[in-house]
């Protein structure tokens, strides 16, 4: 059995990339869908209460698609006689979290081009799913792995730099596609 951080289930984005649903981030894309319409912010913030109980109560999967996420909650505002807010929706999944760390583990010591490669997909599937944000975490725990290094070095420098420029090589690329696309690398 899979443990969930908050019980809520990940957010499919795109065929490789999962995101972490937030009651932070369905709270917001819930009450900035009612801006400009004539419905309260309470009622709104008492919807994305609900849509987080449902989710942790009676949903019973572990994922779920971006498209059957926001689906569920098109239905759950039109049935409550809300349909203008339904239709100002973002629809925008939450941000991708790309662990470089667990992608360099699964690739192997050494084996730098199955890191690209891993990588590649990861980010592609992300901005392909409609993400918005990608953030990109443990870049030098990533490089260390990778170069089996237990002190920094030349060649641990050489191959963050080589890092950070296919990323941001892969962010412009999909730019041409999601011009809103944000790319975060942390170290």
């Amino acid at each position: 059995m899979i443990a969930l951080p908050n019980e809520l289930p990940f957010i499919r984005i795109g065929r490789a990339s999962l995101a972490l649903c937030q009651s932070d981030w369905i709270t917001k894309t819930i009450t900035d869908a009612v801006d400009g319409t004539d419905v309260p912010r309470w009622l709104a913030e008492d919807i994305s209460r609900g849509v987080e109980h449902f989710l942790m109560n009676h949903y019973k999967g572990t994922v779920i698609d971006s498209d059957e996420f926001f689906k569920k909650i098109d239905a759950t505002l039109s049935n409550l006689g809300l349909q203008e807010v339904a239709e100002n929706i973002d629809k925008t999944p939450p941000p991708v979290r790309i662990s470089l760390s667990e992608l360099a583990r699964r690739a192997g010591t050494g084996y730098e081009l199955a890191f690209f490669r891993l990588l590649e997909r990861q980010f592609r599937s992300a901005a392909d799913g409609g993400a918005n944000r990608v953030e990109c975490h443990g870049l030098k725990k990533c490089v260390r792995q990778l170069s089996s290094a237990k002190k920094w070095s030349n060649r641990c420098e050489q191959l963050q730099s080589e890092i950070t420029l296919f990323l941001n090589q892969e962010k412009s690329q999909a730019s041409a596609r999601c011009p809103d696309l944000n790319l975060q690398i942390c170290y």
